[in-house]
């Protein structure tokens, strides 16, 4: 099971916005810079993340994104799965596909399936933002200046 440049570079955006937010918005530009990403697929990816709710946008001079909720009250999960949907490691373990599959029933894989995709969802719906901003800091040696309120 491979995550793609998409999921990456949209979890690193989140991270980057929870980290550079300050009293005016964090700008894609400055993003797309900061983590290497180009920025035209930078502003797809956030564009996405914006419709789910996840971030906001700011417009105009000096406008850019914020979080549109606290940092631990956003997973990793919310992020992959608005960014490339269902998390699964196979396709009929996905609870709008299982009656499509062929072997339903009588394969033998099944319990592996929704074991490993238990466990994927274990580890992405209980990891949030400010979790990964917390090992950031820690890895940089870094003092979080984040307030949550």
């Amino acid at each position: 099971m491979n995550f793609t440049a998409k999921e990456d570079y949209g979890i690193r955006a989140i991270i980057d916005i929870a980290i550079n937010r300050g009293d005016t918005p964090v700008q894609a530009k400055e993003i797309a810079a900061r983590q290497g990403i180009p920025e035209q697929f930078l502003e797809q990816l956030l564009a996405a993340l914006r419709r789910a709710g996840i971030i906001r946008s700011i417009r105009g001079a000096g406008g850019g994104y914020d979080l549109a909720k606290a940092a631990s009250q956003i997973t990793v999960g919310d992020i992959l799965r608005t960014l490339s949907g269902p998390v699964v490691p196979i396709r009929c373990v996905n609870e709008l596909d299982m009656d499509k599959c062929d072997r339903q029933g009588t394969c033998g894989l099944m319990d592996l399936w929704q074991r490993l995709k238990a466990s994927i969802s274990e580890v992405i719906d209980t990891t949030t933002i400010q979790d990964l901003v917390e090992a950031h800091q820690a890895t940089h040696g870094m003092q979080s200046y984040m307030m949550n309120i």
